[in-house]
């Protein structure tokens, strides 16, 4: 049983240490925000001000939480319909 939680722990360590080593960060969380809703983003200030969907994409580098704002379009046109699973810095 030890030798599983050891592997457990390393493969955990290394995909941690990929993070940091690459630049990338991975995907928490997910929110589209509407006009004229009220939603304050360190950097960014209220995104809800916009004139149309924004979303708001929460990400883990390795060392903190990020946040990353993007136009929302239903069909990808001048804009995305869905945060990158896997983004980099």
């Amino acid at each position: 049983m030890s030798k599983y939680i050891y592997i457990g722990i390393s493969i955990i360590a290394f995909l941690w240490i990929l993070l940091l080593v690459t630049n990338s960060r991975i995907l928490l969380n997910e929110i589209k925000i509407e006009p004229r809703e009220y939603y304050f983003v360190e950097g960014w200030d209220n995104v809800g001000d916009a004139s149309q969907a924004s979303l708001v994409c929460t990400y883990f580098n390795g060392s903190k939480i990020l946040k990353n704002v993007l136009w929302y379009s239903p069909n990808n046109i001048f804009g995305r319909d869905s945060c990158p699973f896997v983004d980099r810095e």
